[in-house]
């Protein structure tokens, strides 16, 4: 027990202020909260995938899917879940997707690897069709459509939000043209959208990669999760990446999870995990001696 300026009472220590931290993974690791972190947003987004390779001819591959993109802020309303709760000086296993691989020519492109922190997982973005098929796989986004010449149904386009979330974290790849002649590739699919059909003429041009989202839990606004455009000429999404009319399809933004541009030997763009512990204020339990509450109030810890 001890006199506190008259008032008798036990000892009781004021817990220190805790500063705000962001935390940004560009590659699978182990995050460890502050000691008294219960909730923090986050930013977890896949790997995009890579286009499908078709060099040559029309150039007419579908351009990457883009990694699924999940939050709890700072970025689209539509998008955005909750803060996740948390243990304080808890170590999370983090894993960061890559980017989907480039193949052989005529073969569809790799798949982005999936992104989690703690319960939230986003699924990577699938590779995009090449004019051989066969469709594209689902994924946080969809891989976009190609076509295997004249008269021939193009393969389909990948699903986006597979599996299932709430928000969705991504949308289907854009198909390739259907008619006669139909030689264009179908863009990526991105969070912010579906990506684009390629076009109805011969050797024209491949359809827009679906858009990203601008997300600013770093403190500056990023673009995230843009699907890559088809081939032909396709343009990019926010952070996607493009084809250009020689079909050499660029890669995906690194750790956005931007899908890479088809037709060409672009890897889809890896994932990243963000997150972002609140600033909290000292606290003082039960009863304190007057000449600590001094103190803390001088220091500026005390709320």
């Amino acid at each position: 027990m001890a006199g506190n300026g008259g008032i008798i009472g036990p000892v009781n220590t004021v817990t220190a202020s805790q500063a705000e931290l962001v935390t940004t993974f560009n590659a699978s690791a182990t995050f460890t909260t502050q000691p008294r972190t219960s909730t923090a947003d986050y930013l977890v987004v896949a790997g995009g995938g890579a286009g499908g390779s078709n060099p040559g001819g029309c150039n007419d591959g579908g351009g990457g899917g883009a990694g699924g993109y999940r939050t709890s802020g700072y970025g689209p309303a539509p998008l955005q879940g909750s803060a996740l709760p948390l243990s304080g000086a808890t170590g999370y296993p983090i894993t960061v997707g890559g980017g989907g691989a480039t193949t052989p020519n005529c073969a569809p492109g790799g798949s982005g690897g999936i992104s989690v922190f703690s319960s939230i997982t986003s699924d990577g973005g699938s590779g995009g069709v090449s004019r051989s098929g066969p469709g594209a796989a689902a994924g946080g986004s969809g891989g976009g459509a190609s076509t295997p010449g004249a008269g021939v149904p193009s393969p389909n386009a990948g699903a986006g939000n597979t599996p299932p979330t709430s928000p969705p974290q991504g949308n289907e790849g854009g198909g390739g043209s259907n008619s006669t002649p139909n030689r264009s590739g179908g863009g990526g699919g991105g969070v912010g959208g579906n990506g684009g059909y390629g076009s109805y003429v011969s050797c024209g041009t491949g359809g827009a990669g679906g858009a990203g989202a601008c997300n600013a839990i770093t403190g500056s606004c990023v673009n995230y999760s843009s699907g890559g455009g088809g081939g032909g000429a396709g343009a990019q999404g926010a952070a996607g990446g493009s084809s250009s009319t020689a079909g050499s399809g660029g890669p995906g933004v690194a750790n956005t999870g931007g899908g890479s541009g088809g037709s060409g030997n672009g890897a889809g763009g890896p994932g990243v995990v963000i997150i972002k512990e609140p600033a909290l204020g000292g606290i003082a339990p039960g009863v304190w001696q007057m000449n600590t509450v001094y103190q803390h109030v001088k220091d500026g810890n005390w709320v």
